[in-house]
């Protein structure tokens, strides 16, 4: 049977969450709260809409959680963002093999559309892609395996046929929520729990696609 593969977006095609956590730094410093590293590390992989429920609900902010996500917007675009330079080297020959051997593929990002449109443009990637959707279509973000199986739907293939690469916890656990194997990419710098991965791997170029194609996986 045919199968599918489902990327997140940062952390496995871009290397930006390193970039993000100094941006959530300024932004929880601005607002004048104190943020953990725990706390920071759980919302890696996670949408902005729970995110700021989050800091909204714990920290009593006055903003509304739409005029926190708008502050954040608002500081993200102040900042001159290059993803060309931050895009992970085994991403396009990863995406390139796919597409020769016409294995279907979707990118399922926790991001906004506004920030995926921006990485898929200036890295060159609208065309390895057959569908790209954003977490902020869904009520329920990852951990939640919405979005995982919006997208087995759209690419037609059995959950249990998709093959979902991911680099957080909450990713990986919305993979596994969706019954779909998951393989998670260790970032070099974030440590976060990513055991419950089918399988980890140090970068894009250890997966090897024939295994997926002719092997038992």
């Amino acid at each position: 049977m045919e199968r599918a593969f489902i990327f997140d977006m940062d952390g496995v095609i871009v290397d930006s969450e390193p970039r993000y956590r100094d941006l959530n730094r300024e932004l929880f410093k601005e607002l004048n709260v104190d943020v953990d590293e725990e706390t920071r590390k759980s919302f890696i992989g996670g949408s902005s809409t729970r995110k700021w429920k989050f800091m909204k609900e714990k920290f009593s902010l006055l903003q509304s959680v739409e005029e926190l996500q708008a502050f954040q917007r608002e500081r993200f675009l102040k900042k001159d963002w290059n993803f060309q330079e931050i895009l992970f080297p085994g991403a396009i020959p990863l995406l390139t093999l796919l597409k020769k051997h016409n294995i279907p593929t979707a990118l399922a990002s926790s991001s906004d559309k506004m920030r995926i449109n921006m990485v898929l443009e200036q890295c060159h990637l609208h065309d390895f892609f057959d569908y790209t959707i954003s977490g902020e279509d869904f009520e329920n973000g990852k951990p939640f395996p919405d979005i995982f199986l919006a997208a087995a739907k759209k690419l037609t293939i059995p959950p249990a046929k998709c093959v979902v690469i991911e680099d957080s916890n909450n990713g990986i656990t919305a993979a596994k929520k969706a019954n779909m194997y998951c393989i998670a990419v260790k970032h070099k710098e974030i440590e976060m729990d990513i055991t419950m991965a089918d399988k980890i791997v140090n970068s894009l170029f250890e997966i090897d696609v024939m295994d997926f194609i002719f092997g038992g996986n």
